[in-house]
């Protein structure tokens, strides 16, 4: 048997190293095949569809799962609630965009300043600040991401916290002293 076995590790062998040398020179020739067409000018950058950024747009609810409807002043809103720690650590970082109609509302469940940065963030936002009872407490509006890592609390303490996208506040002529109203559940 020790012959045998000896023949099937070498015949093993010569795949796997036959396999990996496969590999390699195929990415290697594809690799080629890129470059001599980008030398002769035949290769284009794909373009992004529009209608394949229309699809993402849509599809919001992927990235901000179960919404709630809420009133920040006047307007109607979807929120994404962060009411973990790990939901309010996480917030917006990282993500892509923030739709119009939707907001991020971080719920405390206690008084603070409650401290926000822009942490991989990837666009500018309006924050508002909020006591327990639904009034504004304090707003700091279009903060950049480039303003990380400086962070931004209030003054006056607040029971939430929510990012709308930078423009929001003054799109909506939302104040200090403006009610938001939560679903009653």
């Amino acid at each position: 048997m020790k012959g045998a076995e000896r023949i099937v590790m070498v015949l093993l062998v010569f795949v796997l190293v036959g396999g990996g040398a496969w590999g390699y020179f195929a990415v290697k020739h594809e690799r080629d095949e890129v470059r001599a067409a980008v030398a002769r000018g035949e290769y284009q950058i794909p373009v992004e569809d529009e209608t394949e950024q229309e699809a993402e747009t849509e599809n919001w609810q992927a990235i901000y799962p179960n919404t709630i409807p809420m009133t920040i002043g006047s307007v109607v809103v979807r929120a994404s609630v962060a009411d973990t720690l790990t939901k309010r650590i996480k917030g917006l970082s990282d993500t892509p965009y923030l739709p119009e109609n939707v907001v991020k509302l971080f719920a405390f469940g206690v008084p603070g300043s409650h401290s926000i940065w822009m942490k991989d963030m990837n666009y500018a936002i309006d924050i508002l600040w909020v006591a327990e009872e639904g009034e504004i407490v304090h707003i700091e509006e279009n903060i950049s991401p480039d303003t990380f890592p400086t962070s931004f609390a209030s003054p006056v303490p607040a029971w939430f916290v929510i990012e709308a996208n930078a423009g929001f506040v003054a799109q909506n002529e939302i104040t200090v002293g403006d009610e938001i109203i939560l679903p009653t559940q």
